[in-house]
């Protein structure tokens, strides 16, 4: 039986369009289906960054930045949920997010690459495609 539902979110608007198809999902579902929403900010490689700068409030402040207007569209949807924020890599940190919160399935947008562009430089749903643990839906 399907309980949780992962929704990786990023701002995009493929993002957007997986979240609307989770919402979707959950809300057809006999049963009560919850969301955990994550947002990855990147890890970042910096010797040194600049003097005055905070680096974990600009990452934390990104991450409201992408989550607030997820929690006001969830606002009256009916659907529970949890919102994560993280940094590192996103294909380990939302495969890792899946498994430690018992997602039965993960939810993205795919970022709209042309099949060469992912062979080259791949991309994040390609690499949670191959990683993860559980079934993943890629949204277009």
């Amino acid at each position: 039986m399907l309980k949780r539902l992962l929704v990786a979110v990023d701002g995009s608007d493929h993002a957007n369009k997986a979240l609307e198809q989770a919402l979707m999902l959950a809300e057809q579902m006999k049963h009560p289906v919850s969301l955990t929403i994550v947002h990855v900010n990147p890890s970042i490689s910096i010797n040194e960054p600049a003097l005055g700068v905070d680096l974990e409030e600009r990452i934390a402040e990104e991450g409201k930045h992408i989550i607030e207007p997820v929690k006001k569209r969830l606002a009256d949807r009916g659907v529970p949920y949890e919102t994560l924020l993280v940094a590192g890599d996103p294909v380990t940190e939302i495969c890792r997010a899946a498994r430690e919160q018992a997602c039965e399935w993960i939810v993205m947008g795919t970022g709209g690459k042309s099949v060469l562009a992912e062979i080259v430089v791949g991309s994040v749903s390609h690499g949670v495609l191959k990683h993860a643990g559980c079934p993943v839906l890629t949204v277009k």
